[in-house]
């Protein structure tokens, strides 16, 4: 595996394994696979395809880089006045109300949970009789 020298500003831009990949992708793709010698060549069509590469590895970047953990939306809840559930950004209510840090209240937090996960369940099944 060995693209051309000509490619060296677009090769430096990937990691190794998505070098790998990309070359094993233009040998063996269905539609006009490029032979080893083809692909060590300068092509345009080689160019391009290096190209695309690094764009799609860049978005993923910056989709890892903006997405948020998971668990932080897990523990801020607030009740509306619909009584439904919406996630909002705010100070845990254990910390505002003991003055501690959440992970001595895990008691407190898990029996919250339950009873925002047993009214989840309750509306979920309200909802399915209406509606199927």
């Amino acid at each position: 595996m060995r693209f051309n020298q000509a490619y060296t500003n677009l090769i430096k831009q990937l990691p190794p394994s998505l070098l790998e990949e990309s070359w094993r992708r233009l040998i063996t793709r269905k539609r006009n696979p490029l032979t080893e010698l083809e692909a060590c060549g300068i092509d345009p069509d080689i160019e391009d395809f290096l190209q695309h590469e690094i764009i799609v590895y860049n978005r993923k970047k910056e989709r890892q880089r903006r997405s948020p953990s998971p668990l932080e939306n897990l523990s801020y809840s607030i009740i509306m006045t619909n009584q439904e559930t919406q996630t909002q950004d705010i100070v845990p209510t254990c910390y505002r109300a003991h003055k501690c840090s959440c992970f001595t209240c895990v008691e407190e937090i898990n029996c919250h949970v339950k009873k925002e996960l047993d009214s989840l369940s309750r509306q979920l099944l309200e909802f399915n009789e209406k509606n199927f």
